[in-house]
């Protein structure tokens, strides 16, 4: 009998984090003028699912996933095709940081994949905007402001993943997880 990668509870676990994501897009919204500023609470809940299920590819269907689900609801303020790219790259983006340094219940690690993974949304706004010709100097305007912005609140919200990670081992949840495989 042929083993499947992810289990049914895993992919179901997957599936409500990647909705737990666009929620938080929707109803989590700070007042604050700044680019990104959505990622601290969405980059936390992207360290969580790597941390629930550590499988290799689970962040990037999350990002997938969360980014199909975004762009089916018109969220997103450059069109589905942006939102699903930039939701998909930040999935890519904490797989690739945390395939090259390990386990995100590390707080420097689970920092730096939502610094890269946040940061990897802002590449694909910047090169969206590139192809579809925005001015240069438009671009180049906000671009370094916006840029430590995404990596301010990719940090924060890698930290909080991070300390939620900590709190659901401590509250006895990955035992709960090991006894339901």
């Amino acid at each position: 009998m042929k083993t499947r990668y992810f289990t049914t509870f895993q992919l179901i676990l997957l599936a409500l984090l990647s909705v737990l994501i666009v929620v938080a897009k929707i109803a989590l919204r700070l007042p604050l003028q700044l680019p990104g500023h959505s990622g601290i609470f969405w980059m936390a809940i992207v360290i969580v699912a790597a941390g629930v299920v550590p499988r290799r590819g689970a962040v990037s269907l999350v990002g997938l996933t969360s980014g199909i689900i975004a762009a089916v609801l018109g969220l997103g303020d450059l069109g589905a095709l942006d939102t699903l790219l930039s939701y998909t790259a930040v999935g890519l983006g904490a797989e690739l940081a945390l395939l090259i340094l390990g386990s995100p219940e590390a707080l420097v690690t689970a920092v730096l994949a939502g610094t890269v993974g946040h940061v990897g949304k802002f590449v694909v706004k910047w090169a969206l905007a590139t192809i579809v010709g925005a001015p240069a100097g438009f671009v180049a305007l906000g671009l370094a402001r916006s840029l430590v912005s995404y990596i301010l609140f990719g940090a924060l919200g890698g930290l909080l993943g991070g300390l939620t990670l900590a709190a659901l081992r401590r509250a006895g949840f990955f035992a709960y997880l090991a006894e339901k495989r």
